[in-house]
């Protein structure tokens, strides 16, 4: 094999494909990626990268002189293409399976493995692909994303589990203590599918989108993987094995009051008190009364505070406490200026909406003081 390509477009293709190199040396093909040609009418250099449970492939423009694959070592040679000055690449591979990289007045050769010995990837499956705008995606992830659980012992909560059927997809995350659901339209939605999908790659996917920027992202799920396509970029994931839990019956249908608050006031108001919790586990206290919310904390050996926030609420005083992470989680990832409190007492679940986005619903548990 042998190639030309610029630097700034190897770098960016490197960008993309290192998110799935394997970091364990137990198998030193995984710490590898194939690098290879489509064919030398093609201009297009196919890079791919697997960890066996998430994979990512993408294509960049370059020059192909002679045909051929190989894989290479991801970390000696991101570093390399990283140091290097001139814009022009050339890389050759031979019979040996050692890789040259040229330019300028640099010269490395890395030891590769064969192309054969890298594991095959599944195609991404058109048939069953749907379509959803890219600010759409990145924003349902980013309003459930900071539920997913992170407790391995909990494996089917560390994923987010996504529905799709009729003109719509879901996206629903809980840790156990909260609960996002958000719901958005999508297109060329040909059968119903649910998966849950690791939450490893919904963080890798929101930042290939944060480097390819498009109109659209295609989502594919099959029986055992979840594909998403991206321009020429495809990230390819496992499933996670297991039933979700029921999420239609852990948010309230029923509560007994309704207070709108400013979202800037109110997250304001927890940041500061949160200042006066312990880093994990403390507890903040929301009292409602007439037109007012008292947001405070009392903690032993740091000190207490309190901040009063104007709120819309003429019912019965109502004091619920909350860990205050929960909380900020919601409101610094929402646009909208006003949120809506659903509560029914100081020890069961309270439900966060954002007024303006009837589809985007939050449960949080409160916490006993």
């Amino acid at each position: 094999m042998e190639l030309r390509c610029n630097r700034e477009s190897l770098l960016k293709g490197i960008q993309i494909i290192e998110t799935a190199v394997s970091s364990k040396a137990t198998l030193p093909i995984l710490t590898n990626f194939l690098i290879e040609t489509e064919n030398k009418k093609s201009s297009k250099i196919k890079l791919v990268s697997t960890d066996l449970e998430i994979a990512a492939r993408c294509y960049i423009d370059g020059s192909v002189i002679s045909e051929g694959g190989i894989t290479i070592p991801a970390k000696k040679f991101g570093g390399i293409i990283r140091e290097l000055i001139d814009e022009e690449i050339h890389i050759k591979s031979d019979d040996k399976n050692q890789v040259d990289i040229k330019t300028g007045k640099s010269h490395f050769t890395l030891s590769g493995i064969p192309k054969e010995e890298f594991p095959v990837l599944p195609d991404f499956v058109d048939e069953k692909a749907i379509s959803v705008e890219t600010k759409t995606i990145k924003e349902m992830i980013k309003k459930v994303l900071f539920a997913v659980s992170t407790d391995e012992t909990r494996y089917v909560l560390t994923g987010i589990y996504c529905i799709i059927q009729q003109d719509k997809i879901k996206f629903v995350s809980t840790d156990g203590r909260r609960l996002a659901y958000i719901t958005r339209p999508c297109t060329e939605v040909k059968s119903s599918s649910k998966a849950i999908i690791p939450g490893k790659t919904i963080n890798e996917l929101l930042r290939i989108l944060s480097i390819e920027e498009d109109s659209e992202v295609k989502i594919s799920i099959t029986e055992n993987q979840a594909a998403f396509k991206i321009n020429e970029i495809t990230l390819i994931s496992r499933l996670i094995d297991g039933t979700f839990p029921n999420y239609e019956q852990v948010i309230p249908k029923k509560f007994q009051q309704k207070i709108k608050i400013k979202i800037k006031e109110l997250l304001s108001a927890t940041k500061q008190i949160s200042l006066l919790t312990q880093e994990k586990g403390g507890a903040v206290k929301f009292s409602f009364g007439k037109n007012i919310l008292r947001v405070s904390a009392q903690t032993q050996g740091i000190g207490s505070g309190e901040v009063d926030v104007d709120v819309s609420y003429s019912g019965p005083q109502v004091e619920i406490a909350f860990n205050p992470v929960y909380i900020m989680d919601i409101l610094k990832n929402v646009s909208e200026e006003e949120c809506e409190f659903e509560i029914n007492g100081p020890i069961d679940a309270c439900v966060v909406k954002v007024i303006g986005d009837e589809d985007y619903v939050c449960v949080v548990m409160p916490m006993r003081i």
